[in-house]
């Protein structure tokens, strides 16, 4: 997985009041933290914040931060673990940054993409996502963006569980191995209407005047 550098800025006022003032001149007040890291308040550049989702598909984006106007400049290699929006505009609030190292494996959720064209759909059956995302462990870098079924083979009836899957190597699925992944299921077929008009197609409707009668 490719690293994007992202700059950072030691912040030096916290609070409500300074986090707006940030946020209208264009900057998302940011902290980064970790288990053997000191606590560091920041703030990204929003322009720079939106060209990464723009360019990166997918959750777990490496970032190499390069924190400046502290003590001292540092590069830090991190995740984000929460992205806080506007729920009316979607404006970034707030930014969690997590360090990681590159020489320790984690546990994250990566979205699953259905590839391929099943036999069975093709036939009238439905195709159905039943689980849209894995949970896996994996070294930093080998974190894939996604991870593909192919349902090319799929008919009418059959099912893709995780056990099924294969990954690369150095990525193991924590997901249990029994959950479905994707199935074909035959076309649901259309029950009479009782009462239906027959010959001409239509259904005359009555209107009735006065209260309906509750049932005991």
């Amino acid at each position: 997985m490719e690293q994007i550098q992202l700059e950072a800025f030691v912040r030096h006022q916290t609070g409500k009041g300074p986090a707006r003032t940030m946020r209208r001149n264009g900057n998302v007040p940011a902290v980064f933290y970790g288990p053997e890291a000191q606590p560091l308040q920041l703030y990204i550049r929003k322009l720079d914040l939106e060209k990464v989702f723009k360019k990166q598909a997918g959750e777990n984006i490496l970032f190499q931060l390069q924190i400046k106007g502290g003590e001292q400049d540092l590069s830090k290699t991190a995740m984000i673990k929460e992205l806080q929006r506007h729920p009316v505009s979607r404006a970034y609030l707030h930014t969690d940054f997590y360090e990681i190292s590159l020489t320790k494996e984690l546990d994250v959720e990566v979205g699953i993409r259905i590839v391929g064209k099943s036999p069975g759909v093709e036939k009238g059956g439905i195709l159905q996502e039943v689980s849209r995302e894995l949970t896996i462990r994996c070294l930093p870098i080998t974190i894939p963006d996604h991870i593909e079924v192919d349902v090319n083979a799929l008919e009418i009836g059959d099912s893709i569980h995780v056990r099924d899957l294969q990954l690369a190597p150095g990525i193991k699925i924590l997901t249990d191995p029994l959950v479905t992944i994707v199935n074909v299921v035959p076309p649901m077929e259309e029950k009479p209407v009782e009462g239906a008009a027959e010959a001409s197609g239509e259904v005359e409707v009555v209107a009735k005047k006065g209260k309906a009668k509750e049932e005991a």
